[in-house]
């Protein structure tokens, strides 16, 4: 019984996976990117699934391995900045949220960072 138990949270860890994920949005002057890393914890401390921080928005995740941090998403902001050509950011905000499911058995913990870029315009290169 506490075998299948432990089969059927690790196979729904692998069904929901982890996520790691870097968007954009551009409104007028305004670039803006979000990035948010997820993972699968069994009773809160046991990692069962985390997002991909070398891969994100990829298929892919972490298994076993807990990747939810602030040194990973401020590693994939600078992989943004360096992807759109930015020279900084401002207004970066992080925040962490756990939810629970099965009451204490099954965790998802997600780290969330956003950040707006800071992108010369055409204008600003000439002028340099």
């Amino acid at each position: 019984m506490r075998r299948a138990a432990v089969i059927a949270l690790a196979a729904l860890a692998f069904a929901l996976g982890g996520c790691a994920s870097i968007s954009y949005s551009d409104a007028g002057e305004r670039h803006m990117v979000d990035i948010v890393n997820t993972g699968w914890y069994f009773l809160n401390f046991i990692p069962l699934a985390s997002g991909d921080p070398d891969n994100p928005n990829g298929c892919s995740c972490k298994l076993f391995r807990q990747t939810t941090s602030l040194e990973n998403n401020i590693k994939m902001l600078d992989r943004a900045i360096e992807e759109r050509g930015a020279v900084d950011v401002r207004n970066v905000n992080s925040n962490w949220t756990d939810e629970s499911i099965l009451f204490i058995l099954l965790k998802r913990h997600t780290f969330q960072t956003s950040a707006q870029l800071i992108i010369p315009t055409e204008e600003d290169l000439l002028c340099e």
